[in-house]
């Protein structure tokens, strides 16, 4: 199992057409988590992680959730907070949500989930093109080494103030 994960707004989905488009076959991680579905509230799912740990697929799937599943390989996606900022703006999130989603940003919480979780399978790439994304990730699945780096965004957060 492949998994492609990332804040919200790093640019997952966008990554993830590219490499449909590329005859990769990619699913959505949602697709998977029906049950560990503890509730919804907001409009928000709450999930069991340890339920998600469980998950195992062949395949390549993309979702803020997915280094949780029983992974190959984690690719993290990183972006400029100012860019995830904008983006999730126009998704209409409310200001709290999208500070939540900066500070996760900021301080790398999904990348060293994943890392803690899948060490030395779990590559972060910071703000590519889509292509140039895709081009990593095609990389990675047909064996050729890719750089994995860790990236610090904690000089961003001066700007909020």
């Amino acid at each position: 199992m492949i998994c492609i994960t990332g804040t919200p707004g790093v640019g997952k989905s966008a990554v993830m057409k590219e490499m449909n488009d590329r005859g990769y076959g990619v699913s959505e991680f949602d697709s998977l988590i029906d049950e560990c579905i503890l509730e919804e509230k907001n409009g928000e799912k709450i999930v069991d992680e340890n339920c998600l740990k469980g998950i195992e697929k062949e395949g390549v799937y993309f979702g803020h959730l997915s280094h949780f599943a029983r992974c190959d390989l984690v690719v993290v996606l990183r972006a400029h907070l100012k860019d995830i900022e904008e983006r999730l703006n126009r998704r209409g999130y409310s200001r709290s949500k999208i500070m939540d989603n900066l500070e996760s940003e900021t301080i790398d919480l999904i990348g060293s989930e994943a890392e803690r979780m899948h060490p030395k399978i779990t590559y972060e790439l910071m703000n590519a093109s889509v292509a140039e994304s895709a081009d990593f990730i095609e990389n990675l699945i047909k064996g050729k080494n890719s750089k994995s780096m860790k990236i610090d965004l904690s000089e961003e957060i001066l700007d909020w103030y």
